[in-house]
């Protein structure tokens, strides 16, 4: 027996030992399903979730990536979730999106998707119990608060569960050599972003905008000398071979993604809460209001204005604070924001991503 046939004979050793472990704690996992189904608590946890992640980040002392420490905590999660009590999830579709990538990322491959068109419907599907949480864009690095997403939570009253950090990567897919590419399909927003590197490389290619990367990723699939702009998830649900990956032209772009559900969870001593809140129409209003913040102690990590959408000019403010409703100062600077403000609505405490 040679050296790496040695070598991967003691690898064939720890899988299986992994593979043991692995099923030992899907026992432990299937007790606990049992009692949450006893208290009708909830098969999804999120605040728990963060702290066995962040508990073994803290313990890895070897050459394991933390990232790929917890994409494979996740899948753990979802397929102990899976077996406990399967859960669906709706996102903005249709199969390839971003949307359907951060849901995948952060609830695991043994998750039930729905996709749903237009996002407004994925509130709507989640308040009527046809899915159990939603996944919804709601901000964006560059390009800011995503109103649409905004208006929805002031009219609804489900609440934030948790967020996903989504980088902006697009990739060019295609089917046929680079060379003969002539034409390039995607959605308005990934050519904006790909603007330059499209003009230094593909500038002779007829740009055609779709209504999203999923049917750009159909699209090349299907046609000759045809590409697309999309993700990778599309160019493996589509069968469509990556000429180019990461195109964009910029690298720091990312999308804020959050899961909606009709409860927030509790404390992971890493939370974000988010809020609405609008001030009386005189001088000074605004300033008072935040002087709430800095009497507790507050620290703000957005506040962003959108108008009310119920008269001319009048404004609402979409905030993210540190700390979790739990916490005793949080929950005193949201009373005290309550009886202060004409308008105040709570969103939801949430572990930070």
């Amino acid at each position: 027996m040679n050296d790496i046939e040695k070598l991967r004979k003691k690898i064939d050793e720890i899988d299986a030992e992994i593979l043991n472990l692995l099923n030992q704690r899907t026992e432990l996992a299937l007790q606990i399903g049992k009692v949450k189904s006893q208290n009708n608590d909830n098969v999804y946890v999120p605040h728990r979730e963060k702290a066995i992640i962040e508990r073994l980040k803290s313990l890895n002392t070897g050459r394991f990536p933390n990232n790929a420490l917890e994409a494979t905590y996740r899948e753990i999660f979802s397929a102990s979730r899976s077996l406990e009590k399967p859960i669906s999830v709706a996102y903005l579709g249709p199969e390839g999106s971003f949307g359907h990538a951060a849901s995948i990322k952060h609830f695991g491959s043994s998750t039930n998707y729905i996709p749903i068109q237009p996002q407004i419907d994925i509130f709507i599907e989640v308040e009527s119990g046809r899915a159990d949480y939603g996944v919804v864009a709601i901000e964006n690095s560059l390009d800011g608060g995503i109103r649409e997403t905004q208006d929805m939570f002031m009219e609804s009253n489900l609440q934030i569960c948790a967020e996903i950090m989504m980088p902006v990567s697009h990739n060019l897919l295609s089917n046929s050599p680079a060379e003969k590419v002539k034409k390039i399909y995607s959605h308005p927003q990934p050519f904006a972003q790909c603007r330059n590197w499209l003009r230094n490389n593909f500038k002779n290619a007829e740009q055609i905008a779709v209504s999203s990367t999923s049917e750009a990723a159909m699209l090349a699939a299907e046609e000759e000398n045809a590409a697309a702009i999309a993700s990778k998830l599309a160019a493996k649900l589509y069968g469509v071979k990556i000429l180019y990956e990461g195109i964009q032209d910029r690298f720091d772009n990312m999308t804020r993604f959050v899961v909606i559900g009709k409860h927030c969870g509790g404390k992971s001593n890493d939370d974000k809460t988010s809020i609405i809140f609008a001030v009386k129409d005189r001088v000074g209003a605004l300033c008072e209001v935040l002087e709430i913040f800095r009497n507790h102690n507050i620290n703000l990590a957005k506040i962003q204005s959108r108008p009310s959408r119920t008269k001319p000019w009048d404004y609402v403010f979409f905030t993210d604070l540190e700390g979790h409703i739990e916490d005793k100062t949080v929950k005193a600077t949201l009373d005290d924001l309550e009886d202060r403000c004409p308008f105040f609505k709570f969103l939801g405490s949430y572990p930070r991503a």
